[in-house]
């Protein structure tokens, strides 16, 4: 499965989102900000997916999608997850997920950038999840 970054200031998103990813089969590390984020992206983890909320202290997530397409790893999917579409640079971004969202939406964004080798586990959790928002 799929290492991803989950990039957000709100720990009640990342908790969430870690808990869907995971029960998907996907590793997940998690940032309270830009800057702890691309702190992790200099890591020696190979990130194959990075969701990040847009409105953050210290760095945005504008500013670490626009420090992921101007490094090595600029073909890395970037997934922004905002209350505030206006404030993305939409262009940095492989897509963009608007709070509050089902959580059903997170699952089919996320499988379009990265495999799923667990189908009928993913089947379950669709059916679970197709009436809850975040």
């Amino acid at each position: 499965m799929a290492l991803i970054l989950v990039i957000d200031d709100q720990s009640s998103i990342r908790t969430i989102l870690a808990m869907v990813l995971k029960d998907l089969g996907h590793e997940v590390k998690l940032a309270q900000d830009g800057q702890k984020g691309i702190e992790l992206l200099n890591g020696p983890n190979e990130f194959d997916l990075v969701i990040t909320d847009i409105n953050m202290p210290n760095k945005d997530g504008n500013e670490v999608a626009r420090y992921i397409r101007s490094s090595h790893k600029s073909k890395m999917p970037v997934i922004a997850i905002t209350g505030f579409p206006e404030e993305a640079e939409l262009k940095l971004f492989n897509s963009t997920i608007i709070k509050p969202f089902k959580l059903e939406i997170l699952r089919e964004t996320v499988a379009r950038f990265v495999n799923s080798s667990f189908p009928e586990q993913v089947a379950c959790l669709q059916r679970s999840w197709r009436s809850h928002t975040l």
